[in-house]
């Protein structure tokens, strides 16, 4: 193919991406995890026969962080979870490949200052995953072999050479550095404890809100936006000014030292450790919540069993739908029109597991930083968890525009270019082959992977419009930042929403 017909072919990255015959078509061992093929089970489960109806007091759709939080919540009650994916954990799902863990979505954490909402920290007590730290006034990590030293947290391969920062040294740097710093210990997750002063700075956006206080280089103008891509699925142009200065101000980065929590199964970790207290019988996946309807005594909800092919109907008093919520067009049309302005950024992670480990020095994060602003670059599993001699994973993670959300799943049609593409990305960090060594490979795709948090996204909290006080709404898209954090405290009030049958905060 000429360049010039390559070029032309879309401007999307994606298309581009997948052109034939730019790139070696070797053939690799795949699997493909998708659930954006949740159409097709719901338009074939219309000849499913109906095997049973159960009732229950609390229905949770979705299985994801937010999801398994208001399980977690509810541990003790009369509740069923149902989850479309074979997976727990959504957008941080994980899972193994000949006992070496795996991570499908996002991958670490960082320790929490005090000032954090009470609620999800001290569910994280409970569940042994943090502690108290007087010292640092801050919440520590308990599994100290999964923190990344400092000496190999990351670095940035931009353009073709090495640095050890996405943001370039500098003037810029400095400048920009003090603007953060006068936020520091102002702005809390969850986010709905932020200031009244600071949310002006919601109906802005991040670029138009840096414009007024430094004069941006290109180069650190385009670093600026891998971050924000990197967290939250857009560029400075479009996230709003609150979100982006979060980012850099959330921790106190430029005064004390941050722990970087980040397991070799990435945060598949914390859906493990809610699991481990959750009783197993209520907690069910491949079940699609296909269709929720109001009756007399609460709702009764279809919900599909992807692996017998059946529906099987359940009564209930109350619901927390923590799933997708563009699928509510479908489901639960009361409520669509809440969330169908809400823009999603769509994500593609991929597994290479190598049968042949590097002997050179590794970092665990390394960013790339090309003309191909898809690309985000890759976790390399040696920094991580020496978990076994013999094999190495990366992890490369791709962040599309949501335009090209329907063009994703044509990649499983022509997985041997995407994946040769990526390697060749891989090659040209490394300056070396790799190709030879991939014994299998694993693809997630994430059509809405994250709600990117436009400016005037923030604080539009989906329950105050919910039509019914029965059901809550738990999960990042509901006005809040896509964090580990922000997705756990959603599941927490999500509960408590329904206790009191009313908006709570």
């Amino acid at each position: 193919m000429k360049r010039r017909d390559f070029l032309q072919i879309s401007s999307l990255s994606l298309a581009a991406l997948l052109v034939d015959g730019c790139s070696e078509s070797q053939k690799y061992d795949v699997t493909f995890l998708n659930d954006m093929a949740v159409g097709h089970l719901v338009f074939e489960s219309s000849n499913f026969s109906v095997a049973n109806t159960s009732a229950t007091k609390y229905l949770i759709a979705g299985g994801g962080i937010a999801g398994m939080s208001a399980a977690y919540q509810l541990r003790n009650e009369d509740f069923l979870l149902f989850e479309l994916s074979d997976l727990l954990g959504g957008s941080s799902s994980g899972s193994m490949y000949k006992n070496i863990p795996l991570c499908h979505g996002a991958h670490y954490d960082l320790s929490y200052p005090s000032n954090y909402g009470g609620e999800v920290s001290n569910m994280l007590k409970e569940l042994s995953i943090i502690r108290y730290d007087r010292f640092s006034d801050s919440w520590k990590f308990v599994d100290k072999q999964y923190l990344i030293p400092k000496n190999r947290e990351s670095q940035t391969f931009a353009h073709g050479g090495f640095r050890k920062d996405v943001l370039p040294d500098g003037a810029t740097k400095a400048t920009f550095i003090e603007l953060m710093k006068s936020f520091t210990g102002s702005l809390p997750m969850p986010t709905r404890l932020i200031d009244e002063e600071h949310r002006y700075l919601n109906n802005l956006t991040f670029l138009e809100w840096l414009k007024r206080h430094l004069t941006l280089d290109s180069d650190f103008a385009e670093g600026l936006d891998y971050h924000m891509k990197d967290d939250y699925g857009a560029g400075t142009s479009q996230v709003s000014a609150l979100a982006g200065i979060h980012y850099f101000a959330c921790r106190p980065y430029y005064t004390q030292p941050i722990e970087l929590f980040s397991p070799p199964q990435g945060n598949s970790y914390f859906i493990q450790r809610i699991y481990d207290h959750l009783p197993k019988s209520r907690v069910h996946t491949s079940h699609l919540v296909k269709r929720i309807l109001k009756n007399d005594s609460g709702f009764e909800v279809e919900v599909v069993d992807a692996i017998k092919k059946e529906i099987k109907k359940v009564r209930c008093e109350k619901i927390i739908y923590a799933g997708n919520k563009y699928a509510l067009k479908y489901i639960y049309p009361n409520d669509f029109h809440i969330f169908q302005n809400t823009k999603y950024a769509p994500w593609v992670v991929a597994n290479f597991i190598l049968n042949k480990p590097w002997t050179r020095d590794t970092f665990w994060q390394n960013e790339i930083i090309s003309n191909d602003k898809s690309l985000l670059g890759f976790v390399d599993s040696k920094a991580q968890y020496s978990f076994a001699d013999s094999q190495q994973v990366f992890t490369v993670y791709y962040c599309f525009e949501p335009e090209e959300r329907e063009m994703m799943s044509s990649i499983e049609g022509r997985k041997n270019i995407f994946i040769g593409r990526t390697l060749d990305y891989l090659e040209n960090y490394f300056k070396k082959s790799l190709k030879r060594h991939v014994e299998k490979v694993f693809i997630k795709q994430m059509g809405h992977a994250m709600p990117i948090p436009e400016k005037g996204y923030l604080f539009n909290d989906a329950n105050i419009l919910r039509s019914n006080p029965n059901l809550a709404y738990a999960g990042v898209d509901t006005g809040r930042l896509p964090l580990l954090y922000e997705a756990m405290d959603s599941g927490i009030t999500a509960c408590r929403e329904l206790e009191d049958g009313h908006q709570l905060f």
